[in-house]
Protein backbone atom coordinates (compact mmCIF):
# COMPACT_ATOMS: atom_id res chain seq x y z
CA UNK A 1 0.00 0.00 0.00
CA UNK A 2 1.65 3.39 -1.27
CA UNK A 3 2.14 5.77 1.73
CA UNK A 4 0.57 9.48 1.43
CA UNK A 5 2.83 12.02 2.56
CA UNK A 6 1.60 15.25 4.16
CA UNK A 7 2.97 17.18 0.88
CA UNK A 8 0.57 15.37 -0.70
CA UNK A 9 -3.22 15.89 -0.86
CA UNK A 10 -5.36 15.22 1.18
CA UNK A 11 -3.08 15.77 3.80
CA UNK A 12 -2.49 13.14 6.82
CA UNK A 13 -1.63 13.46 10.53
CA UNK A 14 -0.14 10.50 11.89
CA UNK A 15 -0.14 9.74 15.46
CA UNK A 16 1.56 6.60 16.55
CA UNK A 17 1.48 5.37 12.84
CA UNK A 18 -1.92 5.65 12.25
CA UNK A 19 -3.04 8.03 9.45
CA UNK A 20 -5.57 10.65 10.28
CA UNK A 21 -6.87 12.99 7.54
CA UNK A 22 -5.39 16.22 8.08
CA UNK A 23 -9.06 18.69 8.60
CA UNK A 24 -8.26 20.73 6.49
CA UNK A 25 -11.15 24.08 5.80
CA UNK A 26 -11.09 25.42 2.91
CA UNK A 27 -13.83 28.00 4.12
CA UNK A 28 -13.60 31.87 4.90
CA UNK A 29 -14.09 31.56 8.53
CA UNK A 30 -11.45 29.31 8.99
CA UNK A 31 -8.75 30.97 7.21
CA UNK A 32 -9.44 34.09 8.72
CA UNK A 33 -9.06 33.04 11.95
CA UNK A 34 -5.81 30.86 10.79
CA UNK A 35 -4.39 33.85 9.36
CA UNK A 36 -5.42 36.51 12.16
CA UNK A 37 -3.50 33.71 14.68
CA UNK A 38 -0.17 33.45 12.49
CA UNK A 39 -0.22 37.67 12.61
CA UNK A 40 -0.65 37.46 16.32
CA UNK A 41 1.76 35.22 16.80
CA UNK A 42 4.52 36.55 14.46
CA UNK A 43 4.09 39.81 16.13
CA UNK A 44 4.41 38.18 19.92
CA UNK A 45 7.37 36.44 19.06
CA UNK A 46 9.01 39.01 16.88
CA UNK A 47 12.68 38.27 17.71
CA UNK A 48 12.50 35.54 19.83
CA UNK A 49 10.64 32.97 17.81
CA UNK A 50 9.63 32.28 14.05
CA UNK A 51 5.35 31.25 13.47
CA UNK A 52 4.31 29.83 10.32
CA UNK A 53 1.40 27.73 9.21
CA UNK A 54 1.19 24.35 7.69
CA UNK A 55 4.44 22.93 9.15
CA UNK A 56 5.18 19.52 9.85
CA UNK A 57 6.62 18.54 13.12
CA UNK A 58 8.06 14.76 13.97
CA UNK A 59 6.28 14.38 17.32
CA UNK A 60 6.95 10.58 17.59
CA UNK A 61 11.37 11.04 17.08
CA UNK A 62 12.36 10.37 20.86
CA UNK A 63 10.14 7.87 21.03
CA UNK A 64 10.43 6.03 17.63
CA UNK A 65 6.44 6.27 16.98
CA UNK A 66 5.31 7.66 13.55
CA UNK A 67 3.54 10.70 15.07
CA UNK A 68 3.36 13.83 12.76
CA UNK A 69 1.18 16.96 13.24
CA UNK A 70 0.53 19.80 11.21
CA UNK A 71 -0.86 22.75 13.27
CA UNK A 72 -2.49 25.21 11.96
CA UNK A 73 -0.21 27.44 13.23
CA UNK A 74 3.28 27.19 15.07
CA UNK A 75 5.48 29.21 17.12
CA UNK A 76 9.25 27.94 17.79
CA UNK A 77 11.36 29.98 20.16
CA UNK A 78 14.77 30.23 17.67
CA UNK A 79 16.64 28.82 20.49
CA UNK A 80 15.46 25.52 20.17
CA UNK A 81 15.25 25.76 16.27
CA UNK A 82 19.01 26.65 15.87
CA UNK A 83 19.81 24.04 17.95
CA UNK A 84 18.58 21.64 15.27
CA UNK A 85 21.33 21.04 12.23
CA UNK A 86 19.61 22.72 9.62
CA UNK A 87 18.02 20.04 7.65
CA UNK A 88 16.28 19.04 10.90
CA UNK A 89 14.69 22.95 10.73
CA UNK A 90 12.04 22.08 7.92
CA UNK A 91 10.06 19.73 9.64
CA UNK A 92 11.41 20.00 13.61
CA UNK A 93 11.50 16.50 15.63
CA UNK A 94 9.63 18.18 18.12
CA UNK A 95 6.31 20.26 19.34
CA UNK A 96 6.58 23.49 18.52
CA UNK A 97 6.63 25.59 21.80
CA UNK A 98 2.72 26.98 20.44
CA UNK A 99 0.55 24.59 18.36
CA UNK A 100 -2.95 26.30 17.43
CA UNK A 101 -5.27 24.54 15.69
CA UNK A 102 -8.87 26.25 14.73
CA UNK A 103 -11.52 23.73 14.81
CA UNK A 104 -12.85 23.25 10.98
CA UNK A 105 -16.69 21.58 10.24
CA UNK A 106 -15.37 18.08 10.41
CA UNK A 107 -13.60 18.65 13.93
CA UNK A 108 -13.41 15.59 15.92
CA UNK A 109 -13.22 16.25 19.77
CA UNK A 110 -11.46 12.76 20.65
CA UNK A 111 -8.56 13.03 18.25
CA UNK A 112 -8.32 16.51 19.32
CA UNK A 113 -8.11 15.47 22.72
CA UNK A 114 -5.12 12.74 21.61
CA UNK A 115 -3.47 15.71 19.53
CA UNK A 116 -3.41 18.08 22.32
CA UNK A 117 -2.04 16.02 25.06
CA UNK A 118 0.37 15.08 22.61
CA UNK A 119 2.02 17.87 21.60
CA UNK A 120 1.82 18.83 25.69
CA UNK A 121 3.80 15.57 26.35
CA UNK A 122 6.48 16.39 23.38
CA UNK A 123 7.62 19.73 23.59
CA UNK A 124 4.77 21.81 23.53
CA UNK A 125 4.17 24.61 26.34
CA UNK A 126 0.69 26.13 25.10
CA UNK A 127 -1.75 24.48 22.55
CA UNK A 128 -4.69 26.89 21.23
CA UNK A 129 -7.74 24.72 20.36
CA UNK A 130 -10.12 28.02 18.54
CA UNK A 131 -13.62 27.28 18.11
CA UNK A 132 -14.35 30.62 15.50
CA UNK A 133 -18.30 29.55 15.49
CA UNK A 134 -18.31 29.92 19.40
CA UNK A 135 -15.60 32.74 19.45
CA UNK A 136 -13.50 30.93 22.12
CA UNK A 137 -10.20 29.61 22.95
CA UNK A 138 -9.48 27.36 24.74
CA UNK A 139 -5.32 26.94 26.21
CA UNK A 140 -3.88 24.40 26.93
CA UNK A 141 -0.73 24.24 29.51
CA UNK A 142 0.93 22.09 31.73
CA UNK A 143 -1.12 23.99 34.04
CA UNK A 144 -4.43 22.87 32.89
CA UNK A 145 -6.88 24.46 30.19
CA UNK A 146 -8.31 27.88 30.32
CA UNK A 147 -10.76 29.14 28.28
CA UNK A 148 -11.11 32.61 26.76
CA UNK A 149 -14.05 34.47 25.82
CA UNK A 150 -14.21 36.76 22.89
CA UNK A 151 -14.06 39.56 25.24
CA UNK A 152 -10.94 38.29 27.17
CA UNK A 153 -7.35 39.59 27.09
CA UNK A 154 -5.14 36.52 26.56
CA UNK A 155 -2.31 36.11 28.69
CA UNK A 156 -0.81 32.62 30.39
CA UNK A 157 1.86 31.93 32.71
CA UNK A 158 3.57 29.35 30.19
CA UNK A 159 4.13 31.57 27.31
CA UNK A 160 4.80 35.27 29.16
CA UNK A 161 5.63 36.73 25.55
CA UNK A 162 2.24 36.30 24.12
CA UNK A 163 -0.33 38.36 25.03
CA UNK A 164 -3.56 39.46 22.72
CA UNK A 165 -7.19 40.62 22.71
CA UNK A 166 -9.44 37.71 21.66
CA UNK A 167 -11.58 39.55 19.64
CA UNK A 168 -7.98 40.05 17.42
CA UNK A 169 -8.75 36.88 15.81
CA UNK A 170 -12.42 36.90 15.29
CA UNK A 171 -12.89 40.50 14.05
CA UNK A 172 -12.26 40.08 10.50
CA UNK A 173 -15.04 37.39 10.81
CA UNK A 174 -17.87 39.90 11.01
CA UNK A 175 -16.26 42.13 7.51
CA UNK A 176 -17.76 38.84 6.20
CA UNK A 177 -21.02 38.06 7.53
CA UNK A 178 -21.87 42.24 7.29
Amino acid sequence: MEELLLQDKPYVEYLDGRAYPKAVSPKARHSIVQGAALTILRRCCAGIGIAGTEWDFRLGVADGTQTTFVPDVAAVMLERLRSLPEADREQPPFAPDVAVEVRSPSYRPAFAAEKIERYLRTGSVLVLDVDPVKRLVFAHSAGGVHTFLESDRFAQEAAPWLSFDIAELFSDIDLLMS
